[in-house]
Formats: structure tokens, sequence, C-alpha cells
């Protein structure tokens, strides 16, 4: 068989992007969302119309399954103490990799509810088709302050060292010497 010019390949390539796109049209798509989440919560009224004066049917199949699947969806992706894990390059690199593993893990599972995460996406895929995690990444500076009371010179001396080496992240803003620590001072002053 010959080669297929570029050309061609784009052509076939595009054609087929557009048939895919046109076969889940966004009005349709929006459809099928709202008919499946009108399953999940047993309303059946746009398959089985009620009579008037009559009770209408009620199934919950679609509810059941897709909360009969969370689970074990779950432990797939969750069930383990890492849900992502980096494999080293060589054997210099088994340390790194450890380490990159479980900071990740952490990062993901501890600091911003990675089992919420993951069950609102896999539920959202479930059920509308689609499983979207919006990522970013943000910083902030937060202020906290601190009193300290009665503190020997010592301590302060301690806590000042403290500050020293945050690299500029804390500071002093006001230091008393406390009435204790003055008394202290002229008794050892006049015995």
């Amino acid at each position: 068989m010959p080669k297929m010019p570029i050309s061609e390949v784009k052509a076939m390539l595009a054609a087929e992007k557009a048939n895919a796109l046109a076969a889940m049209s966004a009005a349709r798509l929006a459809e099928e969302r709202a008919d499946a989440m009108d399953y999940y919560l047993g309303d059946m009224r746009k398959d089985m119309p009620a009579q008037d004066g009559r009770s209408r049917a009620v199934s919950t199949d679609v509810a059941d399954t897709i909360e009969g699947l969370m689970p074990s969806l779950m432990d797939i992706f969750a069930g383990s103490d890492e849900v992502v894990s980096f494999e080293p390059v060589g054997p210099e690199d088994v340390a790194a990799a450890q380490q990159e593993t479980d900071y990740v893990n952490h990062v993901f599972m501890q600091q911003n509810g990675g089992f919420m995460v993951l069950y609102s996406f896999i539920k959202d895929a479930l059920l509308s088709k689609a499983g979207i995690v919006k990522v970013w990444w943000e910083e902030r500076e937060e202020e906290s302050r601190e009193t300290y009371y009665d503190l020997t010179d010592d301590q302060f001396a301690l806590l000042a060292q403290d500050v020293a080496e945050s690299n500029g992240m804390m500071k002093i803003v006001a230091h008393t010497a406390n009435d204790m620590n003055a008394r202290e001072a002229k008794s050892e002053a006049a015995g």
C-alpha cells in the first residue's frame, strides 16, 4: 500500500474529529446529563408518565448502581497508602523517588482532601459522563500574632534565635521586659 500524503492524513483526521464532536453535541449531551440526573433521583416521568390522579413510577436503579460501584472504584484509586508512585530511573534515584512519592501523596491526600476529590470526580464521571478536577497552585502569606508573657531573658533569647533562623518568615514586633525580670535583676544587683 502506498504511503498517504500528509495533507490527506490531516484531512482524514480533521473529518474524524468533526464527526466525533458532532456526535456529542452540547445540546444532546446536556439533555443526556439532565436525564441521568432525573434517573439518579428516581424521577421516571419522561419514560413512564403518570395518569392524572395516579401515583407515578419511581426507580432508583441508577442511584443504586452508581452508589454500588463507588466503594469498589474508590478502593481501586484510593485504597492504598500511595495514590501516586514515582519510579526511580536508576539506583541513585531510589531515595528521591520515594521522597517524591511521599510528598505528592501527602499534598494530594492530606492537604487537599484527595479522597473527596477522587470521590466527587468519579461520581461525576459516572453520572454526567465527565469528571472534572480543577488543579491550581496558590501561594499566600498568612500572618499571625503571638504574645508571650513572663518570659525570662533566656527564654526570650531562644525565641529571638528561632525568629532569626526563620529567614525573615517571622519577626519580633515589640519586646518589653516584664516586671519579674526587672525584680530579679534588682535583687541580684542588691545581693
